[in-house]
């Protein structure tokens, strides 16, 4: 009834266990690694976020920072969303529920990580329906060459929902080897909370054919209560396993365990893969995320151990060629498919007496598909001027509302006639807690029908021109967009980079953009949220200045900014007022030469100071938001991110991460902003320990290694309320308990 088959996961599963390195040859031309480059010549590292070409971090139109693949493996990051946490310009919280972490880029508060464009290899993997980043698990990371992060809006290469940063993950591509090269490697890894992966990556080259294939499978339990060393009161099995409020519904089960005490279980999986041959290259992305809904909700409302999932399939053909000696063109076919499905378990108070309940034990689906054509071009007029421009056309055929079913009268449910409404006129599977068994009707049909699906077109053209001259290097660019729902919008956007020297340089960059309103916010609303078919685009317009400055063992780079933001949509589906955020960033990288017999100490200095302010705020008397300048909330002033590499000789290496997070406002819906109360300030220290000689490597990390409890902001409302005597406020909790010190091994094998 609640089930969905996928058989791609068998797929996955039969790849990543059945794929034989060892027929690969042995002549692989090894790359210099980034790691060994010196200061000026990280400088120099060719990256493609920026403008849509090849072109260096010096010459890049934006703040930018570059993770290499040395760096993961050095750092021992474990999954791609570990990354964002050493990030400047990033507030990173771990909610755990249907997405790992919210990432609010540049003091952006918003209910999930929207505004941040996410790639693979230049192609979107924000999810369709809810535009969320989903940066967990799901990539594996033995494929994967560097991450590009941008800051900034960058509508005018690539039209919407460019709005804050963009996050550009490239990996190794069949298009990039060299006649006769071939590679693979095998990566294990296991830890605390039963977390168990396996990854692979291999290429290889046959005459004109070449490939590439990665992938990556694995599960955890995560962390327990007893692993959260700060607790909070709406988070215990007291209250998932309180008859009066869940009654029957702690009967039910998934993976094995009955719900009504805290258990949040999680998995994954992804495939990555290309063919090349000549100028035309074939290549998929898959993968698929199961959740639950840990400690982000209020457990005197939501069950922790009920399955969420997320997938994305992508395919594409592109073709990419030398038109003439000075003309490149780029085409790309793309089609794609985002689902969101999974079950929901939920207790609404009994007004009438708030110690019992209302239940449901819902089933929730939806189902996006686009597809894609897309043109660039890229003409070299002379030594000095440089053109490039492209052109875009999308077809999205999108769920409109949610398709639950099992839940309450007001939602669309695929399966019902809408006759049936239930035991208590409330809804088909809506059941009280003195009821001796659970009320689960039917669950949604295996595809959205029609009559609740919407067709959307997106077109857009843009142009850019470069000049280079001596010491100076000017971007202009401009794009139009035409959307079928929300109409046209024009972004430019300006850059002008003076090289004082070979060491000091200035960037002074003016970028506008715009962010779609998700689908889900325009017409996925049920009876638990708002929707709004009324909603219009987010607008932003930035000013930044940066200064890059190398001397012999530090490269400093450091930005001044202000943007402005209109329209802000907030969780309530709603355009309302403006935010203005005021930041400066530092990113350091420094070089030492070490002072035993070893290569050089290396590591980085991230600080980042934000002001985030909103036109409005909601004031919790009226319980309405009102006209008024208030604290954005969310974001802490300040943050400090500090790296040292210490290798101890040629094959071990020490390697220490260091967070800190200053205390900061709430959010303005928060419950708990009204009484003064503040996220506390926290310090966290990581250390791996990491062995290399080839083919073998190892590495031994340790998060959070001096077991640091603390709590972090709660998501979207975070209304809970923190009056743990009574049932709370509200689903959301206001603090979310962090998981302490954690363990995980990784071993690898590189086949050459």
């Amino acid at each position: 009834m609640f089930s969905k088959t996928n058989s791609i996961k068998t797929i996955a599963s039969l790849l990543i266990l059945g794929c034989s390195p060892c027929v690969l040859s042995n002549n692989v031309l090894e790359a210099r690694e980034l790691l060994d480059l010196s200061l000026s010549e990280l400088m120099d590292i060719k990256i493609n976020a920026a403008s849509g070409i090849e072109e260096t971090i010096a010459n890049a139109p934006a703040a930018m920072i570059v993770i290499s693949a040395q760096d993961i493996e050095k750092r021992g990051y474990s999954s791609l969303d570990e990354i964002l946490y050493d990030l400047p310009g990033f507030d990173v919280v771990k909610i755990g529920a249907a997405v790992s972490v919210n990432a609010y880029q540049r003091g952006y508060r918003t209910p999930s990580t929207q505004r941040t464009l996410f790639m693979v290899n230049g192609i979107v993997d924000n999810t369709l329906w809810g535009q969320i980043a989903n940066i967990s698990t799901q990539y594996p990371l033995s494929i994967i060459e560097r991450v590009e992060v941008l800051y900034g809006p960058s509508s005018v290469v690539y039209g919407a929902n460019a709005f804050l940063g963009v996050i550009n993950v490239v990996t190794k591509q069949a298009s990039s080897l060299e006649a006769g090269e071939s590679f693979a490697n095998a990566t294990v890894r296991y830890g605390s909370y039963n977390n168990k992966r396996v990854e692979f990556a291999a290429g290889g080259t046959y005459k004109q054919l070449k490939f590439t294939l990665s992938g990556t499978l694995g599960s955890s339990d995560e962390a327990g209560l007893d692993d959260f060393p700060k607790q909070w009161g709406f988070t215990s099995n007291e209250l998932l396993s309180n008859q009066n409020t869940w009654g029957s519904i702690t009967s039910l089960s998934n993976d094995g365990k009955s719900l009504g005490s805290y258990y949040d279980p999680s998995d994954s999986w992804g495939i990555i893969g290309d063919i090349n041959y000549g100028a035309f290259t074939l290549g998929t992305m898959l993968w698929q995320t199961k959740t639950s809904f840990g400690a982000a909700y209020a457990n005197d409302y939501v069950q922790t151990n009920v399955p969420w999932y997320t997938s994305s399939s992508q395919f594409y053909l592109k073709h990419n060629d030398k038109f003439t000696d000075s003309l490149n063109i780029t085409s790309l076919a793309l089609f794609r498919r985002s689902n969101t499905w999974g079950q929901w378990a939920e207790a609404i108070p009994d007004r009438t007496d708030t110690n019992y309940s209302y239940l449901s034990y819902s089933d929730w689906n939806s189902e996006s598909e686009s597809f894609l054509l897309k043109q660039d071009y890229d003409y070299t007029l002379s030594n000095t001027w440089r053109m490039t421009g492209g052109v875009k056309y999308e077809n999205k055929r999108l769920t409109k509302a949610y398709d639950v079913c099992s839940y309450w009268i007001s939602s669309y449910c695929s399966s019902s006639d809408g006759e049936d409404s239930g035991p208590y006129g409330l809804g088909e599977g809506v059941f009280y807690s003195t009821d001796p068994t659970p009320v689960i009707a039917d669950g949604t049909a295996a595809d959205v029908p029609e009559d609740d699906r919407m067709t959307t077109v997106d077109k857009g053209i843009y142009l850019q021109g470069i000049w280079d001259k001596d010491a100076w290097r000017l971007n202009a660019g401009v794009r139009y967009d035409h959307n079928s729902l929300y109409g046209s919008t024009i972004n430019p956007r300006a850059s002008a980079i003076y090289r004082w020297s070979d060491k000091l340089s200035f960037k002074f960059l003016n970028g506008y953009a715009f962010q779609e309103p998700a689908p889900q916010q325009v017409w996925g609303g049920w009876s638990g949220r708002l929707s709004n078919p009324n909603l219009v685009p987010e607008e932003v317009k930035n000013y930044e200045f940066i200064t890059l400055y190398q001397m012999d063992n530090w490269l400093h780079d450091v930005s001044l900014y202000y943007a402005n933001y209109k329209n802000v949509i907030k969780e309530e589906a709603e355009n309302a007022g403006e935010r203005d955020v005021y930041g400066l960033e530092y990113r350091g990288r420094y070089s030492f030469p070490n002072f035993i017999q070893a290569p050089d100490i290396t590591g980085y200095v991230y600080y980042t100071y934000t002001e985030a302010r909103s036109s409005i705020h909601y004031d919790h008397d009226l319980q309405d938001w009102v006209e008024g300048e208030a604290d954005v909330g969310d974001i802490a002033p300040h943050k400090l991110n500090f790296g040292l590499n210490f290798p101890l000789n040629e094959k071990w290496f020490i390697d220490t991460r260091i967070n800190y997070v200053s205390s900061r406002e709430l959010y303005s819906r928060n419950a708990l902003t009204p009484l003064g109360i503040k996220a506390e300030d926290y310090t966290l220290v990581h250390l791996n320990i990491g062995y290399k000689n080839k083919p073998f490597s190892a590495s031994f990390k340790i998060n959070n290694l001096f077991d640091k409890g603390y709590l972090v902001p709660g998501f979207e409302q975070a209304d809970s309320g923190n009056d743990f005597s009574q049932r709370s406020a509200g689903f959301r909790n206001s603090l979310i308990p962090q998981e302490g010190r954690s363990f995980m091994l990784t071993l690898r094998w590189d086949w050459l």
